[in-house]
C-alpha cells in the first residue's frame, strides 16, 4: 500500500521483489524494491520511469539547464566548478533536499521556511494547503483548477495567483503559484515543508547538487521567464498520441474559456486549427504553440463522440 500527492487513500501498487538492475551514464544501480506506477498518466510517453535521489545523488551531480545534460562530478567537487554559483540555504534529509525560501505573495502574505527541490514536478511554487491556512488571500484574483492525475494518490484541487516574488538566493519576481485543495495526500501538509519548488523555477538555474557536504549551488542562466506566465487556453493536455491519436486533458480551470466551450477533464483533443495533434513534435510542444484569438478544437469525448470547440484565446487565467 502506498499513498501520494493526491486526495485517494493508500492504493495497492505492485512491486518487483526481485533486484531490478539500472545503467545511468557511467554508473549502474541495483534497485531493491521497485514499484510499478502509473506514471503514463502524468507523464505520457516521454518517460518510462522515474530515477529517484538514492540513486541520483550517490555522487555530487551537475545539472544543466542550458545545455541540457546531468553530470556525476567526482569529490570533493572542484572549487573551479562552483566558480559563479550563489550557495543556498539546503539540507538533505532522508532522499529530500530542502530549500530555504521566502515567498512574498503580498505584504500581507508572506511564507518564509523550507520548500522540498521537486525535479518531477512541472510547476513553479506549489504550497500545502496547511501553509496557507494562516494566510489571508481573500482579495487576491485565484484561479480554481482540477487535475485528471495529482500524483500516486489521484485527482487533486489546486488553485493559481500571482505572488509578488520568490527568493532563494536571487529573486524571482511577479511570478505565477499554486495551493493545494487538497484534504489527504503530501500536498495537504507536511510538517517538514511548505510546498514544493519544481521545475518552473529549477529551469532558470544551472544546479550543482552535493549531497555530501550538504550544498546546492545555483547559478541563473538565459532561458526565458516561463514562471510568469499562466495558461492562455485555461486548460491543460498531455501528449497521448502513444496510445489514443491525442492529447488528454488532464488540467481545467474553473470558469476558463476551455470548460465554458464544453471541454472536460479526459477529453482527447485530436487536431487543433485542423492540424492533427501527433503531427506536433515534443519539441514544438515545449516552445510553446502560440496560439491566439479563434482556435478550432477537434476534440473526442469519453462516450466516443467527436465535437469541435472554438477558444477565442488572448488573455491568460491568471
Amino acid at each position: 500500500m502506498r499513498g501520494g500527492a493526491g486526495n485517494k487513500d493508500l492504493i495497492q501498487v505492485d512491486v518487483f521483489i526481485d533486484p531490478i538492475k539500472i545503467h545511468c551514464g557511467k554508473q549502474d544501480y541495483t534497485n531493491k524494491i521497485t514499484p510499478v506506477l502509473r506514471l503514463r498518466d502524468m507523464l505520457g510517453r516521454y518517460a518510462d520511469g522515474l530515477l529517484g535521489n538514492s540513486h541520483l545523488l550517490q555522487s555530487p551531480l551537475m545539472i544543466n539547464f542550458s545545455e541540457e545534460f546531468i553530470r556525476p562530478l567526482e569529490h570533493p567537487v572542484p572549487a573551479h566548478l562552483t566558480e559563479g554559483y550563489r550557495k543556498l540555504d539546503a539540507k538533505f534529509e532522508g532522499n529530500r533536499i530542502y530549500i530555504k525560501s521566502k515567498l512574498t505573495i503580498d505584504a500581507e502574505n508572506v511564507v518564509d521556511g523550507w520548500f522540498v527541490m521537486d525535479m518531477g514536478s512541472g510547476g513553479s511554487v506549489s504550497l500545502t494547503r496547511e501553509a496557507v491556512s494562516n494566510l489571508h488571500l481573500e482579495k487576491i484574483p485565484q484561479a480554481r483548477y482540477a487535475a485528471l492525475a495529482g500524483g500516486i494518490g489521484g485527482g487533486a484541487e489546486t488553485v493559481s495567483l500571482r505572488a509578488s516574488d520568490f527568493t532563494m538566493g536571487d529573486t524571482l519576481e511577479n511570478i505565477v503559484i499554486s495551493y493545494s485543495l487538497n484534504q489527504k495526500g503530501f500536498m495537504s501538509g507536511n510538517k517538514t515543508c511548505l510546498g514544493l519548488i519544481g521545475t518552473t523555477i529549477w529551469s532558470h538555474y544551472d544546479i550543482i547538487l552535493d549531497p555530501e557536504n550538504g550544498s546546492v549551488w545555483v547559478k541563473r542562466n538565459n532561458r526565458e521567464a516561463t514562471y510568469s506566465k499562466s495558461s492562455t487556453t485555461h486548460m491543460s493536455a498531455i501528449d497521448r498520441t502513444d496510445i489514443c491519436d491525442g492529447w488528454s486533458v488532464n488540467i481545467l480551470y474553473e470558469g476558463g474559456i476551455a470548460q465554458k466551450a464544453g471541454f472536460e477533464l479526459g477529453d482527447v483533443i485530436l487536431s487543433i486549427n485542423g492540424r492533427p495533434v501527433k503531427d506536433i513534435s515534443w519539441e514544438e510542444q515545449r516552445k510553446g504553440l502560440g496560439l491566439e484569438g479563434n482556435t478550432v478544437y477537434k476534440v473526442r469525448k469519453k462516450n466516443g463522440e467527436t465535437v469541435t470547440y472554438t477558444l477565442d484565446i488572448k488573455e491568460q487565467i491568471i
